[in-house]
């Protein structure tokens, strides 16, 4: 008789005296034989011991759990080994079956819709914590984009505050400067100054022009001395809260300055101030806020599959990356754009995808044997429940056969 046309079904025999991989079974008559799970060989004879392993067989492999189950309602045991096969036994007659008996499909059945309802419970408890994590996350998020904002504008009513506070200063002194213009009497004002000053200027200018024509120069046009005059308040830096009366006798010997008219220059003077005041504020509305360089950053960089400190390491020095000084703050803004901004494939999709693009799962082959092929890719475990892997291999094998 060749033992490996035996039936699977036998009885199943706990021996502990059999070497790893080694299970025995008996013969309805009672005769024993030993199935080697490994090799798939059977042989009428025990056993021998196997040789000494090497120093790098003896290295233990990981091994799944065993898992044994009670079937409700009776004395039996479903049990799925580490290797994958799955058996019955019972426990009054210390017997094994491959196969389920016929009396135990409505105990199995019950078995499932309990595991069902755990999973259940423990998919929604999981979904409730998630949401609570993410809930306080959002909370973290909004407290701290409130904090800065609150900071921003203490920093803005700060800086508006000081230049508030020079403007009043510079107005004060220059109502000081009237008063004392009116209350000292004196041979000469700062007007008869300010007058000679002009003479002086003037005459300078007409004194450049003849000598402009003297050697055939060409008159400069209106928007050309009016370049000149503002090139001129650029290079010496006039402030937007700059007085004219202070920063005159500075400027006036300059040939530049009068080439425009007299009654024209304290007019001009003001608008190249108010010009610049306005070019300030707005470049200063126009710059972008920390947050936002950071965010431009994580939108062009960050991939589904990067973690926070790969993506940390690798740009560290992206001036974009140092916009924000706090590293707390980067860390959950990166996990923020992670969940929320990419996509995702949920875990049905990705355990669908194995099953359509591994070419052995085709019409015809069992479960347990898809099983042992599928096990080997993550994607398999992505489906917690053994049952819902099940079911959905069973669902994908009706669709294609009946294509």
């Amino acid at each position: 008789m060749n033992p490996t046309l035996i039936q699977r079904q036998h009885a199943l025999v706990y021996n502990p005296m059999l070497p790893p991989g080694w299970i025995e079974h008996r013969t309805p008559t009672g005769q024993p034989y030993w199935y080697n799970t490994i090799t798939g060989k059977s042989s009428w004879l025990f056993p021998s011991p196997l040789p000494p392993l090497s120093q790098q067989e003896i290295q233990p492999k990981k091994k799944k759990k065993q898992i044994k189950k009670k079937l409700p309602g009776t004395n039996w045991l479903f049990v799925l080994t580490h290797d994958g096969y799955e058996f019955y036994y019972d426990r009054d007659t210390k017997t094994s079956f491959w196969e389920m008996p016929e009396k135990l499909k409505e105990p199995m059945e019950e078995l499932k819709k309990l595991e069902e309802e755990q999973e259940a419970k423990k998919n929604k408890l999981k979904q409730e914590n998630e949401a609570k994590l993410a809930q306080k996350e959002k909370e973290d998020a909004d407290n701290k984009k409130r904090l800065l904002e609150e900071e921003e504008a203490e920093q803005e009513a700060k800086r508006v505050k000081l230049e508030q506070e020079i403007s009043q200063e510079n107005d004060d002194k220059s109502e000081e400067h009237t008063k004392e213009e009116e209350l000292e009497a004196t041979e000469m004002t700062e007007e008869d100054i300010m007058w000679q000053l002009q003479q002086m200027a003037e005459a300078e200018v007409e004194e450049t022009q003849a000598t402009a024509q003297t050697t055939k120069e060409p008159k400069l046009s209106e928007e050309e001395c009016l370049t000149q005059f503002n090139q001129l308040l650029a290079e010496r830096n006039i402030s937007p809260f700059a007085m004219y009366s202070t920063e005159y006798p500075k400027l006036m010997t300059d040939p530049r300055f009068s080439l425009v008219p007299h009654n024209k220059q304290k007019a001009l003077f003001n608008k190249y101030c108010n010009e610049l005041g306005e070019k300030i504020k707005n470049e200063k509305k126009s710059k972008k806020k920390p947050e936002d360089e950071f965010k431009e950053l994580l939108v062009s960089k960050v991939t589904q599959k990067m973690y926070w400190d790969d993506f940390r390491r690798k740009y560290k020095d992206d001036p974009r990356f140092k916009a924000l000084s706090v590293t707390r703050e980067k860390e959950a803004l990166f996990k923020d754009h992670v969940k929320h901004h990419l996509g995702k494939k949920r875990p049905t999709d990705e355990y669908m995808d194995l099953l359509r693009n591994t070419k052995d799962i085709r019409p015809g082959i069992r479960w347990r044997d898809a099983k042992k092929i599928l096990e080997k890719d993550d994607r398999y475990y992505l489906i917690e429940s053994k049952t819902d892997r099940e079911d959905l291999f069973r669902d994908y094998l009706q669709d294609i056969s009946s294509k």
